[in-house]
């Protein structure tokens, strides 16, 4: 079963965590693994199809007229969802050896206007204290009292837990979102394989909110609304990623968002399930942060000139879905720079571990978001 986070230590995080505390949290760094060799990869052709059928949780959008059940009550509710598209991989096949490229093509830019739009409300920065030192991830809103993030940001992997959890919905260049605030944690877990042995295949996590924040008299999802999660779904998707990266070239102040698509699967530690992979450039501070299907505009979306579904893969029925955390990064030379506009567009990948409704698995995504939505 998953792992129950240790209670908060006693005091006030609020007070703990001042303006200047905030701006001094390190970015929660993501693992360079050594790349194995090429009889260790699989190509998006091979990848393995999920065991059970896909699943979708709802969302709520908080423009919507009244709260739904808490999510813990519509927890295992099986939408009907389209056949997998096989068509959706347009780029070519993944590289027989990861580490010689090429890497997955992605675009990136800086999330502009207001953060405070549902369904941008959901995206926030996780602060922590682990090792000593104050440290920031990135986390995603996913129940009335819950959120999502890396196992990473919870623990260091060899049995010990994080403390002083503080999530700022919105945050920006500004700090907290005025009007919004911050909520501290009372609770959460990870996988043991991940808390116990740092295992990368299982670098998920959830922390339940407080029920008040310090600036909003009322459950986080109440201001924020709250994404979907997607289980069981192919690595084949069109994923939206975001997050706050904090180490260079970024400040991680601002969130930044990739579009990209899932093209192999790697078994990181021998056993279990395995992670997938997108190119992308964030840094440290993204940690944790979401990867999404069927991201949409706060407001109108426009049809599809073609006609085609490939962008919504999961349907437009209370998108987004939260379908991958940021893991792990792999890059084979020059990691410490991002590309430029005239080369080096493959040059690194991220890594999310899979999502999963498995009877066979109780370590998967479903169980660990299970226990926060169970126990909010």
């Amino acid at each position: 079963m998953p792992s129950e986070l240790q209670r908060p230590q006693s005091g006030n995080v609020h007070d703990y965590w001042t303006p200047e505390r905030m701006e001094s949290a390190r970015p929660r760094g993501m693992s360079r693994p050594v790349v194995p060799d090429a009889q260790s990869s699989t190509s998006s052709e091979e990848a393995d199809l999920p065991l059970g059928p896909p699943i979708l949780v709802p969302g709520w959008s908080p423009e919507g007229d009244e709260l739904p059940p808490v999510p813990g009550e519509s927890y295992e509710i099986n939408l009907k969802v389209a056949p997998l598209d096989f068509s959706l991989q347009t780029h070519g096949s993944a590289p027989t050896n990861p580490k010689d490229g090429p890497y997955g093509p992605f675009q990136r830019w800086t999330m502009q206007g207001r953060y405070e739009t549902w369904p941008r409300s959901v995206h926030g920065k996780l602060f922590f204290s682990l090792g000593g030192s104050d440290s920031e991830c990135s986390a995603t809103v996913i129940g009335r009292n819950v959120i999502a993030t890396a196992g990473h940001c919870v623990s260091d992997g060899s049995g010990t837990w994080a403390t002083n959890f503080l999530f700022c919905p919105g945050y920006s260049q500004s700090g907290p979102m005025p009007g919004t605030g911050c909520w501290g944690v009372r609770d959460g877990t990870t996988s043991t394989a991940f808390l116990q042995s740092d295992d990368e295949d299982y670098d998920y996590a959830c922390l339940i909110t407080n029920t008040t924040g310090d600036q909003f008299n009322g459950p986080i999802g109440d201001r924020t609304g709250w994404t979907g999660v997607a289980y069981n779904r192919a690595t084949f998707q069109p994923i939206v990623q975001f997050g706050y990266p904090g180490d260079a070239p970024f400040d991680g102040k601002t969130i930044q968002q990739v579009v990209s698509v899932e093209w192999y699967e790697l078994d990181r530690t021998p056993g279990g399930q395995k992670s997938k992979y997108i190119g992308s450039d964030l840094t440290g501070g993204s940690s944790g942060g979401g990867w999404f299907l069927s991201w949409r505009h706060p407001s109108t979306e426009y049809p599809d000139t073609d006609g085609s579904t490939v962008t919504d893969p999961a349907g437009a029925q209370n998108g987004p879905y939260l379908n991958g955390v940021n893991s792990h990064t792999r890059c084979a030379s020059n990691c410490g720079s991002p590309p430029t506009t005239t080369s080096g567009e493959f040059w690194q990948e991220m890594g999310s571990p899979q999502f999963l409704n498995s009877t066979t698995d109780n370590q998967d995504a479903s169980d660990i978001f299970g226990y926060c939505f169970a126990n909010q």
